[in-house]
């Protein structure tokens, strides 16, 4: 039996544009700071602390959007690079804390303007109004996305406590 056609267009999803307009953004930025001997993700970590210093590991990878032990990684080789130090933290003993260090803010400081070139490209043709918006959308669908992984958090303990003997 021909099943009736789907409606649905995958180039019409949020999800698909969302990704499509990132990975040509990352990929094109990618590309520029490669000069600079920097991956994006080490880029990310070094804009992350150039906006407020004295991050944990953990606070880098919320911040950043990446996993745990990738920036546990990269914090290590950004360490050995001297561009990253690091300080027992105030609250935990056990934690550290990171910051640039001079190497790493002057070197953080010369990609901005790169950064901010890409930016303006990416959003070209647009006014400061659909600009604030855009930014303000984007932050609310980031935001929604909690009640899903709430939600899919509670259902996994739940599963996992039926599957228990």
């Amino acid at each position: 039996p021909k099943l009736p056609p789907l409606e649905f267009d995958l180039e019409t999803t949020l999800p698909y544009l969302l990704k499509r307009a990132g990975v040509r953004i990352g990929l094109t930025f990618t590309g520029e700071i490669a000069r600079f001997d920097l991956a994006l993700p080490e880029w990310r970590i070094l804009a992350s602390l150039l906006g407020r210093e004295w991050q944990s590991v953990s606070e880098i990878a919320a911040h950043t959007s990446a996993e745990l032990s990738r920036v546990s990684r990269l914090v290590a080789g950004l360490e050995r690079r001297a561009l990253l130090k690091r300080k027992a933290s105030g609250v935990d003993g056990r934690a550290v804390e990171l910051a640039l260090t001079a190497k790493g803010r002057t070197l953080a400081l010369q990609i901005v303007p790169l950064a901010q070139l890409y930016e303006r490209v990416a959003l070209a043709g647009m006014s400061a109004e659909e600009v604030d918006a855009l930014k303000s959308l984007l932050r609310r669908v980031y935001d929604n996305m909690d009640a899903l992984n709430a939600s899919g958090r509670r259902a996994r303990r739940t599963r996992a406590r039926e599957a228990r003997p």
